[in-house]
């Protein structure tokens, strides 16, 4: 009977501690449920996490950080590594990204005379658009 009335008057001296531990522990036992533990296995995970914040809320903390941030490290492993292979096969489909080109004045010449070419294809262009345009004007 004096031990009732021991954890009685801590469980009402540390409210909060108290409040935060119930919901923990329904908070556990449902997602262990749904996650297909078994009852036995499920009520001892959420014992566990509705006594510690009653012991001591950075106890609980340390407690959750420990469980968790492996799970937490393998997802951001996971999303970086996702990243690093959609920039590789992005990177993978440009255009000339490891060609490299051995400018000698033959070369030089050759890509000179086809930048050339390619301005007189589009000035002649030019000069037959505005020729047919004169000729609509004209009449």
């Amino acid at each position: 009977m004096a031990l009732l009335k021991a954890v009685g008057k801590a469980l009402w001296n540390n409210k909060f501690n108290a409040g935060f531990g119930a919901w923990a522990g329904v908070s556990t036992y449902q997602d262990d449920i749904e996650q297909g533990s078994s009852t036995l296995g499920a009520l001892a995970h959420a014992g566990v996490e509705a006594a510690l914040p009653l012991l001591s809320m950075p106890l609980y903390f340390g407690y959750e950080i420990a469980t968790g941030a492996p799970a937490e490290l393998m997802k951001g492993y996971d999303a970086a590594d996702q990243w690093r292979r959609r920039v590789a096969r992005e990177n993978a489909n440009v255009a000339f990204q490891s060609a490299h080109f051995d400018d000698t004045q033959q070369t030089y010449t050759m890509r000179q005379r086809g930048m050339a070419i390619a301005q007189r294809g589009r000035y002649n262009m030019k000069q037959a658009m505005m020729g047919n345009e004169a000729k609509y004007m004209m009449r």
